[in-house]
């Protein structure tokens, strides 16, 4: 997946630690770095596109990046504990950067403001946001969008899931403005129904082809908001895994499946039943849907394998 005009990725040399990893996991061509050293060795290379995973020395980090900040194109870190002043030295190496993409996640434990400074002092060339698992509050969400919104319409992916956010409310403008974002991960948060209600508001028109929302304590009434409008939506890709939705939302995907673009769903860990599956199969033919992940659902084997007649390989089951 690219981040942003021209941006791609140089060849994963290393082997990934998937327990640290985020964007080196999900098929894109990124270097890993699992020590300093690694970081250095692939930054002398000529790599421009890297990721780091749980190396503690922020300092060796810093030192390294200093080396050759110039020639980065896109950088996550995950677990690499920075604190503030660290925070606040990455920002200051990043500012004169024609960077595309930044991660900073798995890294809890930083107050408000320096997150706040940290996003305002990253260049306006930044089209990729990842900040999951920061434990990152509503009290930061309008400074961020605030911040996103300074970008000019450039934002193309935003990746917040794991954080502490109940009100997306904030996040809204930045969605109807950003015609090139193609990504919204709100997942594993504190959101319910009325904020995915509002949200799905806001969906027609927007050019978002993947949405994040499993694992909030949403229900069908707030799914049931996103699925109505996803025949005006480009939503290919939905996660509602490890929500409270049930047959109710399947039987509305029934009804509007074959006038969306839906290719990919998540219902694992939910409270959908053999029935309501069932009713979703007979609408399968001549819709785009190909892979569903139904893992742990209480489906009978029989159910499942339908499922796997149906999906094959694309269909993920426990």
């Amino acid at each position: 997946t690219a981040c942003g005009d021209g941006l791609t990725y140089s060849l994963q040399l290393m082997e990934v630690d998937s327990e640290n990893a985020r964007w080196s996991q999900d098929g894109v061509d990124v270097t890993w770095c699992g020590s300093a050293e690694g970081l250095f060795e692939a930054l002398a290379g000529g790599a421009q596109h890297v990721e780091v995973g749980a190396v503690e020395d922020s300092r060796a980090i810093l030192e390294t990046l200093a080396r050759a900040s110039g020639q980065l194109l896109s950088l996550s870190l995950v677990g690499c504990h920075f604190d503030a002043a660290a925070l606040t030295s990455l920002g200051q190496l990043m500012a004169p950067t024609q960077l595309q993409g930044i991660g900073v996640s798995n890294n809890p434990d930083i107050d408000s403001s320096t997150w706040v400074a940290f996003w305002n002092q990253l260049p306006r060339t930044v089209v990729k946001w990842d900040f999951g698992d920061d434990e990152l509050s509503d009290e930061v969400l309008p400074a961020l969008a605030h911040r996103l919104a300074a970008a000019q319409c450039n934002v193309h992916e935003l990746l917040l899931d794991g954080n502490d956010f109940s009100d997306l409310s904030a996040l809204l403008p930045v969605i109807t403005s950003s015609p090139q974002l193609t990504e919204l991960d709100v997942g594993d948060n504190n959101v319910l129904d009325a904020s995915v209600i509002a949200l799905a508001a806001v969906l027609p028109g927007a050019p978002l082809t993947t949405l994040g929302l499993g694992r909030n304590a949403i229900s069908d009434m707030g799914a049931l908001a996103v699925v109505n409008v996803l025949p005006q939506t480009n939503i290919h890709t939905l996660h509602l895994d490890s929500t409270q939705i049930g047959d109710t939302t399947l039987d509305a995907l029934v009804r509007v499946l074959h006038s969306t673009q839906l290719e990919e769903l998540h219902v694992d860990e939910t409270r959908i039943t053999d029935a309501g599956v069932q009713r979703l199969c007979s609408a399968l033919q001549g819709s785009r849907l190909t892979f569903l992940e139904a893992d742990n659902s209480n489906l009978s084997e029989q159910t499942k394998a339908a499922l796997e007649a149906i999906f094959g390989s694309s269909a993920s089951m426990q």
